[in-house]
């Protein structure tokens, strides 16, 4: 039997594509592992790949694939804290802001929670340091095309790559 505590089941959006599995997070959380410049890929086991259209029908599954990075639009996890780097769990993230925020990216619109230290600016969300992905919490993700087709988490890693639109609501959520 495998240890659970070292495995993450998430769900990872590439093109037309919802690709489920699970990611070994004992050594390394699933953003830093998003965020690691040193490899373009990221491993998963028991994957199973469905169209974001028709989500409930699998089109294929497989004991392991890789996922180009570059080509990931979002990742879902279950919880919030299961899509924070390790510096922001455990207490360390409970003197920020909460900002509710509408992200446009391809085939999706996405709602819910960005956590930062000081006043929002969005210019620095999407361009300073090196991560690739921002976290959005309490997240939901709806299908542009067909609204009824939403996936929600406790936390939603968007490749800044592909954000087209951010949108912030005026005040503090």
């Amino acid at each position: 039997m495998q240890d659970s505590g070292i495995w993450l089941v998430a769900d990872f959006f590439a093109h037309d594509y919802r690709i489920s599995g699970r990611v070994h997070v004992r050594y390394s959380k699933l953003a830093a592992q998003l965020n690691d410049h040193s490899t373009s890929f990221l491993e998963l086991e028991d994957a199973y790949v469905s169209n974001i259209l028709r989500p409930a029908e699998i089109v294929a599954s497989y004991t392991m694939a890789v996922l180009y990075k570059k080509n990931i639009t979002a990742a879902v996890v279950a919880r919030q804290e299961d899509g924070l780097l390790k510096e922001y769990t455990y207490g360390s993230y409970l003197s920020t802001y909460l900002h509710k925020v509408f992200i446009t990216v391809p085939d999706f619109e996405i709602r819910g929670g960005l956590r930062l230290s000081s006043k929002l600016d969005m210019r620095t969300v999407l361009t300073t340091g090196t991560d690739r992905f921002v976290t959005i919490l309490d997240g939901e993700m709806k299908a542009a095309v067909r609204p009824d087709v939403t996936f929600s988490g406790g936390a939603i890693l968007i490749n800044k790559d592909y954000i087209g639109a951010f949108c912030v609501e005026q005040g503090k959520g």
